[in-house]
């Protein structure tokens, strides 16, 4: 193995991935939508996997109460454009890695200029409706989808593939931000972000290596207050207004 390819021997060393699993991660495209506290880590993870190309997506500045877990931003970057910021932190982490930044609102008119020419998209949202956005995108485009949210102790994940399993209007229809608790109001644990991340990275692994997602028509909660991880078959739905017609 050359000099260059020797950060990766450990990964090939794995018998479910090897030089020919290795081969695909480097010629993946991953979008992160959102650089907060699952983003920060699932894209920290990802660039040191060593995929071709990872888009992350952010219009949001740093703020002072992000800094307790989103550890790609420092005290001196308050009031700062945290996209170019996670950029600047992620390429010295692999110079393999292509570093694409778009400092831009998730919104009907963006969002499939977003998540065009991806091979997997990873949630780092912490509201619904841009979600709904998003996902109706992917079930456009045909593009993998890994969701995950978390809040206090707790997290919950799924992964959708367009036309195989549920869409997240399926699973989580109808939601209204403002009704729901956030971690303004609620507080969140970072230890639940990393568990959290960590899943959803290994998720898209999978999917770049053309494995079967393991979350793939299955919503995965997580409680560390009590340490159970609970897995409960879903669904989709004839009459979802996103991928009803696909069933």
């Amino acid at each position: 193995m050359s000099p260059k390819m020797d950060r990766y021997k450990r990964f090939v060393v794995l018998r479910d991935i090897g030089k020919k699993g290795l081969k695909k991660i480097r010629a993946s495209k991953v979008v992160v939508i959102g650089i907060g506290g699952l983003g920060s880590i699932s894209s920290t993870k990802l660039v040191t996997l060593g995929i071709k190309h990872l888009r992350i997506v952010d219009p949001d500045v740093v703020d002072a109460s992000n800094l307790q877990r989103q550890f790609l931003y420092r005290d001196q970057d308050i009031g700062k454009p945290k996209i170019h910021l996670a950029a600047r932190r992620l390429r010295p982490l692999n110079p393999d890695v292509t570093i694409e930044p778009r400092e831009e609102q998730l919104t009907e008119d963006l969002v499939e200029r977003m998540v065009e020419d991806m091979d997997v998209v990873v949630d780092g949202l912490d509201r619904f409706a841009p979600r709904y956005i998003l996902n109706r995108a992917c079930i456009r485009k045909g593009i993998p989808y890994v969701f995950a949210g978390a809040l206090g102790a707790t997290g919950n994940l799924t992964t959708i593939l367009p036309g195989k399993t549920p869409c997240l209007e399926c699973v989580y229809g109808g939601v209204d931000d403002t009704l729901q608790p956030t971690c303004h109001t609620i507080g969140i644990y970072p230890t639940v972000l990393g568990v959290v991340a960590n899943i959803q990275v290994h998720e898209a692994l999978r999917i770049i290596l053309e494995q079967p997602p393991r979350l793939a028509s299955q919503l995965l909660f997580v409680d560390l207050n009590t340490l159970r991880f609970d897995q409960f078959p879903i669904a989709r739905h004839l009459d979802c207004p996103v991928c009803g017609n696909q069933v």
